[in-house]
C-alpha cells in the first residue's frame, strides 16, 4: 500500500533542469515518422525553438492575452477544448512524446483554434522555457502516478516542481489537478504551504460532485474512470 507523500517524506526527487536530448531529424527522422511531422505544424513549437520564447510567450500567439500552462496535453482533448471555452485566453500544452504532440496539433486544428499552442518539452526542464511571472495559471490532468514506492521519486506533484511552478504563475494565478491517484491528492495539499501555493477548493469525485471550477472539459482518460464508476479527485489552489 502507498503511503500519501508528505513533506516529511523522505524521497529522493527527480532533479529539475536536467539535461533534455532534443532529439533531432538527424537521431530519428525515419525511425519515428512524427518527428518530422511535428515540425511542419503551425499549431506547434518544436523544442529547439522553444527556449527563445522565454519571458515572451505572449509572441507565440496570433493575439496577446494570459498564458495558461497544459502539462501533459496527451491528445489535446482538454486543451482544444479550453481553448474553445476561453478564448480570450491563451493555452500552452507541454508534452513530451512526438506522436502524442502530432495528435494533440490535429486536435486543435480540427477545433479551429487560434490561441492554442503545442511545445515538445520534458516537464523536468520548465525554467528553461518559463521567467518568473510568465504564467496566469497550471493545469496537471492524470499525471502518471508512478504507484511503486520505489518509483515515488519520478512523481511530478513534488516540492521542486510545486516551488519551481510558483515562480512561473505571476501572484494570484492557479494551479488546478485531476487525478485518479490519491496520493498525488495528498501531497498536493500537504505541500502547498511551503511550496507557495494556497487551496482554493477540492473534489473528491468530479463525476458526483462537480469540479472545483467552472467550464471543466472531461479528457478521455477521466471519461474511462467515470464509465467504471472510479472517482476522479480535483484540487484547487492560487498562488500565495
Amino acid at each position: 500500500m502507498n503511503e500519501p507523500l508528505t513533506p516529511r517524506t523522505r524521497v529522493r526527487q527527480q532533479p529539475l533542469n536536467r539535461p533534455f536530448r532534443d532529439r533531432t531529424v538527424a537521431e530519428a527522422e525515419g525511425v519515428n515518422p512524427h518527428v518530422a511531422l511535428h515540425r511542419t505544424m503551425s499549431q506547434v513549437i518544436p523544442a529547439e525553438t522553444a527556449e527563445g520564447f522565454r519571458g515572451r510567450w505572449e509572441e507565440a500567439f496570433a493575439s496577446p492575452g494570459p498564458v495558461t500552462l497544459e502539462i501533459g496535453s496527451g491528445n489535446g482533448f482538454y486543451l482544444s477544448g479550453m481553448a474553445a471555452k476561453h478564448p480570450e485566453q491563451r493555452w500552452l500544452g507541454l508534452e513530451l512524446r512526438f506522436k502524442r504532440v502530432v495528435l494533440a496539433a490535429r486536435k486543435l486544428e480540427a477545433a479551429g483554434v487560434d490561441n492554442a499552442r503545442l511545445v515538445r518539452f520534458d516537464a523536468y526542464n520548465l525554467a528553461r522555457l518559463f521567467a518568473p511571472g510568465d504564467l496566469a495559471g497550471v493545469h496537471i490532468n492524470h499525471p502518471d502516478p508512478w504507484a511503486k514506492d520505489r518509483q515515488a521519486h519520478r512523481r511530478l506533484i513534488s516540492a521542486p516542481v510545486l516551488t519551481q511552478l510558483a515562480e512561473f504563475v505571476r501572484i494570484g494565478g492557479e494551479l488546478r489537478l485531476k487525478t485518479d491517484f490519491r496520493p498525488h491528492v495528498d501531497a498536493l495539499l500537504a505541500l502547498a504551504a511551503e511550496t507557495g501555493w494556497a487551496p482554493v477548493e477540492t473534489s473528491d469525485d468530479v463525476l458526483r460532485d462537480g469540479a472545483p471550477w467552472a467550464n471543466d472539459v472531461c479528457t478521455n482518460y477521466q471519461r474511462k474512470f467515470n464509465e467504471k464508476g472510479l472517482p476522479v479527485y480535483a484540487v484547487w489552489l492560487r498562488r500565495a
